[in-house]
Formats: structure tokens, sequence, C-alpha cells
């Protein structure tokens, strides 16, 4: 009986060693590749309605092997592209392309991604634990398992699991993130893999951002909001561009238009070519300040060099563009004799009818 048992348990031994190749060989797939791509679909239950949400994306991951890999990624509505530590969404229903302002907030939201965190290069860089072989779609896949964490709460025991599916082309079809509650299953998050593409010559991509979008700050978003009208301006000090001094002052005798833009915001390029062009004539008794926030003097000055500039330009402010609520490009308020703010408008379709109604016949 002692043989049979030992031999069973010698067998069992050489059973889970001989699927360790599989994992090997899928991490070999994808690190020594310099290009992969996939798709990617997600399926998110909720134990309380047993409604599941689901998205589909489509990545492609560039020199998979390195810790911080450049990657874009395209949906139905938008676009991710992350170069050169530079992280850039486009988002197409919208028309705007967001960005964040810092790079400690842009680096963490990369690192706590859906794709750093549940992505086949991050999932197998983990240790896992060979469990059985599986059927999936009638193929037979090797299924391995993570415990990702334990922890206490009000005395239960939470404990997420990870499981990992590899098929016979060496391949992670499907992962798993399992929760249990005192040894109770709860949520099941499921992505499944498929689509995928491995190219090994060195390749890079170019990070090509639509030119007539909005540009918009995620760090803004919840924190800044545009001045309401019947808003009174605080009064400011500033010096242009060209180094002349300007100032802001409660009651002056022309009305101002606050026009805050960024000279990597396609609306703003729209609104800076009107209000360039010809047959852009301001009423006499209005006054133009356009303000470049975000953006350096060099920057601000390079944006209209050789231009006839008939207005007063400002840059390198981001302290006015807190004080005027600026979460994104361009904004534009319309303030009277007396610092009032009488009109506030947001992007290139309220702002541009804004202007031509206001110029000199």
């Amino acid at each position: 009986m002692r043989q049979i048992i030992s031999f069973l348990f010698l067998l069992n031994i050489i059973f889970c060693f001989s699927q360790v190749p599989n994992l090997e060989k899928a991490k070999r797939k994808y690190f020594q590749a310099n290009l992969v791509s996939y798709k990617t679909t997600a399926y998110y239950p909720n134990p309380e309605t047993d409604a599941i949400s689901t998205f589909s994306i489509f990545y492609t991951i560039y020199k998979p092997q390195n810790k911080d890999f450049e990657f874009y990624s395209k949906n139905e509505n938008s676009e991710e592209f992350y170069k050169n530590n530079a992280y850039y969404q486009v988002n197409h229903t919208e028309k705007t392309i967001y960005e964040y302002e810092n790079k400690d907030n842009q680096n963490a939201a990369v690192s706590s991604s859906r794709l750093r965190q549940f992505g086949p290069t991050t999932l197998l860089k983990m240790k896992w634990s060979f469990i059985d072989e599986t059927l999936i779609d009638g193929k037979i896949h090797s299924h391995y398992s993570n415990i990702e964490s334990i922890s206490h709460f009000e005395e239960k025991e939470i404990k997420v699991e990870f499981h990992i599916y590899i098929s016979g082309n060496f391949t992670i079809r499907k992962f798993e993130r399992k929760s249990f509650v005192d040894g109770k299953l709860g949520q099941t998050v499921t992505y499944l893999f498929d689509n995928y593409i491995f190219f090994d010559k060195t390749t890079n991509f170019k990070v090509t951002l639509p030119k007539n979008y909005a540009l918009k700050y995620y760090e803004r978003q919840d924190s800044l909001q545009p001045l309401a009208k019947n808003t009174k301006i605080i009064p400011f000090e500033a010096v242009d561009i060209y180094g002349k001094e300007f100032s802001f002052k409660t009651n002056q005798e022309k009305k101002k238009l606050l026009l805050f833009s960024s000279t990597n915001c396609g609306y703003s390029k729209i609104i800076s070519d009107y209000i360039l062009s010809s047959g852009f004539k301001l009423n006499p008794q209005i006054e133009l300040i356009n303000i470049f926030g975000s953006d350096s003097k060099p920057n601000a000055t390079k944006y209209y060099v050789n231009k006839d500039v008939k207005f007063t330009v400002l840059a390198d402010r981001k302290d006015l563009e807190k004080q005027f609520g600026i979460n994104g490009y361009p904004i534009l308020y319309f303030v009277d004799e007396n610092g009032m703010i009488t009109e506030t408008l947001d992007g290139s379709s309220q702002i541009l009818p804004f202007l031509k109604s206001l110029t000199s016949k």
C-alpha cells in the first residue's frame, strides 16, 4: 500500500513539474517579443443585481519585458497613448484630449490601470501554482492560481485569488479574479484575451493626436470649475509675453474678453486662427486678453511668431487659471466695465459664434 501511495505521490509531482514548461514557454513568447497586440474583453458582475458590465479594448504593448512598457489602446470611443513617459487619452465622443498636469499623478494612474494590473505581461511576472488541465471552448488549457491577498474586516476573512488559463500555443486565454468572504465565493471578474499578434522586430509607434480637439487636465475636472455669470473678477497684474506690464482693474472704460488657451489644444488653435484673421474686427469698446496660463512665455511667443497680434497675450500664469477655474481649453469670459462676468463660454462651438457677434461692422 505504501508503495502505491509513494508511486502516486511521485507521479503527481512529475505531472505537476511537467506543466511548468507551459508557463515558462508563455513567458518566453511574450517577453522575447518586441510587440504584443491583443484584444481584452472584461466582465465585471454585480453580485447584488446580477448585472454584468462588459468592455472590450484592443491593446498594443511595446517591449513588454520592460516594467514601464509603452502602449497604445483603442476601443469604440477612445484611444490611449503612453510613450516617453507621457500619457494621453483621446475621447472621440467629447472631441477632447485628456492628460495629467502632474507627472506623479500620471505615473500613479498608469501603474494602477487595468492594463498594468491585469494585462498578460503583468500576470506572467507573478508566481503561480499549477492547478489542473481544463477545457475552454473545447481546447485544453493549463490552469494556474495565485493568492493575491488575505485580509480581515469585521472578523471576516477576505481572500482574493488570481487564476490564469494558458492555451496550447502558450498564450493566456483567460484571467479570473475571485474574491471570497469566509470561504464563500463572492465576485468573479473575468478577462478574456484573444486576437494575439506577436512581432519580434524592433518597432516604435507614433503618438498621433487629433489637431482639432480640446485639451483638459484630469486633476482639474473635480477641483476646478469655470466661473459663473455674475461673478466679480478679482483684479490682477501681469507682464505680457513682450515684457509690457498689464493691469486688470474692476472699474475700467472698456469691457474685457479673457480668453484662456493652450498651445497644445486644437480648439484653442481654431479660436486663435479666427482672432488673427482679417475678418475679426473687434468692437473698439472691447479689449481682448489671451491667457496661456500653463504655457511658458517662449512657447506662447513661438505660437504667435510672425503674426500681427493686436491684443494682449499673457503666459506662464497657472495662478490665474486656478483663480478663474480653468479645467480645460478654450474658455472665454466676457467681463463688463465693473469687473462682472456677463458671459461664460466653454469650447470653440460656443466661443466662435460669440466672438463673431462682437465684431464691429
